[in-house]
């Protein structure tokens, strides 16, 4: 639920992520990555990393990830019309943003330390402005 839910949030930034572009990454294998878009509607360029050696070289945490937190998250995400389905991929697979310049150089980026974590969009933002 939460990479939906996480998935429809930037898609509906639309041009206030400008001037960078959306891309995302998932852990699971291609068709399930097609699923992904097709079925969450997905516009962004979506790529998949079954390995995660992408998650690793960005220092993103592979943990169970689940708590009391992420039941408060859930309900939200719930809440907000995000339901649960069937899990693809990495389950213990930690996300989070990353903004990086033309070159491939790291800019700012925002690691999740469990399931479910918003992302700080006003810090993304001003990172975002600082280009």
């Amino acid at each position: 639920m939460f990479c939906r839910e996480r998935a429809a949030r930037f898609q509906s930034l639309g041009d206030e992520l400008a001037p960078a572009s959306l891309a995302f990454v998932g852990n699971g294998l291609l068709g399930m990555a097609q699923d992904f878009a097709e079925q969450f509607g997905v516009t962004a360029p979506l790529y998949t990393d079954p390995k995660r050696a992408s998650y690793a070289a960005l220092g993103m945490k592979r943990k169970f990830g689940l708590g009391l937190k992420s039941l408060s998250r859930g309900s939200r995400a719930n809440a907000g019309g995000f339901k649960q389905g069937r899990t693809q991929g990495d389950p213990w697979q930690q996300g989070g943003v990353v903004l990086f310049d033309g070159e491939g150089s790291v800019l700012w980026s925002s690691v999740d330390d469990g399931a479910g974590e918003l992302i700080d969009i006003h810090g993304l933002k001003a990172a975002l402005k600082a280009l």
